[in-house]
This record gives structure tokens, C-alpha cells and sequence, in this order.
């Protein structure tokens, strides 16, 4: 399971160190380093190990609202459409894709957030807006 957050630095090619105990989780439990790096909402970057992205597409699919073939294509799409494939390099750290960072709005640093099934990458100033607006 994911928890705990932390902020860390971006570089100016886009990757990001993941926590060292997250790192754990991805290796321990999921015996890989293949991840799939999804943009939620518009501005959330999520990242999960192949086998919870294969749970969140199918959960997402399994919940849409059609039941023609057109209403499960387009939820499909919506869901591999935002997704990158990626993996953990040598020194523990991914890439958040240009196009992703410019939509969540991380530019230097990103607030890494712990989230059960998977990690979450926020710009750290729209996570303080989202946590006092709830």
C-alpha cells in the first residue's frame, strides 16, 4: 500500500525520485518496475503498477455509464489515451511526461502522495488549495 507524502525536485528532463519506502511497495509486492504514468482530471498525474492499472481501467470500465459498444470505446479510449507507459531507472526515479507536467501544473517540484493503490504526483501549491477547499 502507498502512503506518506513528500515534495521532490524535478529536473529540467522531467523525472522525479520516488519515495525509497514507495520504491519498496513497487518492488516487493508487484515484482517489477513497469508503471503506467496517467493524467487524472486534467491535472493529477497518477502513477500504478501495471497490475493496479489494469485493475483502475477495468473498475473504470466496469462502472461507465453506456452499454453500447461506441459508450465502451470512448471510456477506453479516455483511459489509455492518458496513460504513458514507464519504469523506475537505476536511481529510483520515472519520468512524468512534458505534456502531463504542463497540465498538472509541476514545473520544479511535485508533492509525491501516497494513495493506496498507487501514487499521486501534485503541483504542492493546487495540493494546499485542494486540501483547504474540501
Amino acid at each position: 500500500m502507498f502512503v506518506g507524502k513528500s515534495e521532490h525536485t524535478v529536473t529540467k528532463d522531467g523525472r522525479i525520485s520516488l519515495p525509497s519506502k514507495m520504491r519498496e511497495v513497487i518492488s516487493n509486492k508487484y515484482n517489477s518496475d513497469e508503471l503506467y504514468i496517467v493524467l487524472i482530471k486534467g491535472n493529477i498525474i497518477c502513477v500504478y503498477p501495471a497490475q493496479e492499472f489494469e485493475k483502475f481501467a477495468d473498475d473504470k470500465l466496469d462502472n461507465s455509464q453506456g452499454t453500447s459498444l461506441s459508450e465502451l470505446t470512448r471510456a477506453e479510449r479516455e483511459v489509455c489515451a492518458n496513460a504513458e507507459n514507464g519504469k523506475i531507472d537505476g536511481s529510483g526515479r520515472i519520468v512524468i511526461p512534458q505534456e502531463m507536467k504542463n497540465a498538472a501544473k509541476i514545473d520544479q517540484v511535485a508533492l509525491v502522495v501516497g494513495a493506496k493503490s498507487h501514487i499521486e504526483l501534485w503541483n504542492p501549491d493546487m495540493w494546499a488549495w485542494n486540501q483547504d477547499n474540501r
